[in-house]
């Protein structure tokens, strides 16, 4: 009891912290965003072209549920107080903002796969292409409502409020939401020094080509189309590093597009500098929607590039490691043996009696017994150890770092666990050894030489029967003894 109300505090004090983090950068990223100058100058800025806060709402309520949409509200009154002034227009763009976030986390959802939405570039595509319908409703026309009814701009500037937010929800989505969304799910893989080294270098050309066509930096270069210098590096990063790193480089991108561009810089510069702050949005957000798709479509090549190879090692009936499979970790094993002066032995097993249980009780029974064997050696051997299944009713383990004795040991191992196994039928097996390189310098001499010690053992099983022996003790069959 006193364990469970110690993580139920656990859990709440963590959900508490996370809450409030989401309203701190909600907040934060708003005030940034209302730096930014639309296209209708206000006393107090209420609509920016950049508009982080969407994406981080959008993001919340997809992973984290619509339970926490008073968190999502709460931060937008916060903001909304120090910009628009009148309590009605803070509660009624607030409350635009909350239901725009709930329905466009509804409609991803339903439509899109929700938490997956970004795993695959069908549901990506539905992902952008509900986030811009949903972006062009609630939240825009409640803005441009509230401001043209609190007389904060006039009637005539209605299309142009409309334009702005409409705009800057729709880009804080497509940019900001992948990356809540993304990074909100803990990765179980770890890169390698190579893969992280290669991971540093992409982002630093990022970086570099962000501020190369966008900030003017090292020289100008008017007049060329620099901004498809950023689709190599977005590509590389892609299919490389997958969706969470295309996240950041897309959002790295955005912001020295941003940047560079309010600063009169890049490909975009206009003598309007709202109109060319929205020409890079919507520049930064297709590009961000293609790049995205690519790099769901790279994740599903990759995830099914390692099934195809787990299907080609594996033996389908087991799951054990095939031929092919046993035959490259004995490879292996032999270099590694090499390198450091030691043996290993390989056991060849052989199942007694499978002709006669696919006779008598059928080839499904049979089949059972079969993956019942291989359930056996599995528990037998050690981490290290592999066992494989060679075909039919043979299986073959290798145990590195071991002698005879110990062969011994992990056979006698299988012996016990099949004998005080209470289904039916009864399981027997056969074993020869041959070690290395006493046996054999090769895979193959060395699955030979465990083979003949198999047949030794059969041969004098298949004699004893004929004389009547009903139990025979210990026949493991030594390759070196012949």
């Amino acid at each position: 009891m006193f364990s469970f109300l110690k993580n139920t505090q656990v859990r709440l004090a963590k959900d508490q912290t996370v809450l409030v983090f989401l309203v701190i950068a909600y907040v934060a990223t708003g005030k940034l965003g209302l730096m930014v100058p639309s296209a209708v100058p206000l006393d107090s800025p209420a609509i920016s072209l950049v508009w982080p806060p969407a994406g981080i709402a959008l993001g919340a309520f997809v992973v984290l549920g619509y339970r926490i949409w008073p968190v999502v509200l709460a931060g937008s009154v916060v903001l909304y107080a120090t910009t628009v002034g009148p309590l009605a227009g803070v509660l009624a763009m607030a409350t635009g903002n909350t239901i725009e976030g709930l329905l466009t986390a509804y409609l991803i959802n339903r439509f899109a796969s929700g938490r997956n939405a970004l795993q695959s570039p069908e549901n990506t595509v539905r992902f952008a292409g509900l986030v811009i319908l949903s972006s062009t409703t609630v939240s825009a026309t409640a803005a441009a409502t509230t401001m043209a009814v609190t007389h904060v701009v006039s009637w005539n500037e209605y299309g142009a409020i409309w334009r702005d937010a409409s705009l800057g929800n729709m880009t804080g989505c497509l940019l900001v939401a992948p990356l809540v969304m993304l990074w909100s799910s803990g990765s179980t893989s770890r890169w390698r020094p190579r893969r992280a080294i290669e991971a540093g270098a992409v982002l630093l050309c990022v970086f570099l080509v962000g501020l190369t066509v966008f900030c003017g930096f090292p020289n100008e270069l008017k007049g060329y189309p620099l901004e498809f210098l950023c689709m190599p590096v977005l590509l590389w990063t892609a299919f490389r590093l997958g969706r969470r790193s295309t996240a950041i480089a897309i959002l790295i991108l955005a912001v020295l597009a941003v940047f560079g561009t309010l600063n009169n810089h890049g490909p975009f510069m206009r003598s309007d500098p709202s109109m060319a702050l929205m020409m890079v949005q919507v520049f930064m957000s297709m590009t961000g929607v293609m790049t995205m798709a690519l790099a769901a479509l790279g994740s599903e090549y990759a995830v099914a590039e390692a099934q195809l190879r787990e299907l080609v090692v594996t033996d389908p009936l087991t799951g054990l490691p095939n031929y092919r499979r046993l035959v490259e970790v004995l490879a292996t094993e032999i270099a590694r043996s090499n390198r450091h002066d030691q043996s290993f032995a390989v056991v060849f097993f052989d199942m007694d009696g499978l002709k006669r249980i696919n006779d008598e009780l059928g080839h499904l029974i049979g089949s059972r017994a079969v993956c019942r064997l291989a359930e056996t050696l599995r528990a037998s051997c050690r981490n290290t150890d592999t066992a494989a299944r060679y075909g039919g009713d043979e299986f073959v383990v290798i145990l590195p770092d071991t002698d005879e004795e110990g062969a011994r040991v992990v056979i006698q191992r299988v012996h016990d666990r099949l004998a005080e196994d209470t289904d039916k039928p009864e399981l027997a097996v056969s074993a020869g050894v041959a070690l290395y390189p006493r046996d054999g310098g090769t895979p193959t001499t060395l699955l030979s030489a465990a083979d003949r010690a198999l047949y030794i053992v059969k041969t004098g099983k298949a004699n004893e029967r004929r004389r009547g022996v009903v139990a025979i003790q210990d026949w493991t069959g030594l390759a070196g003894a012949r």
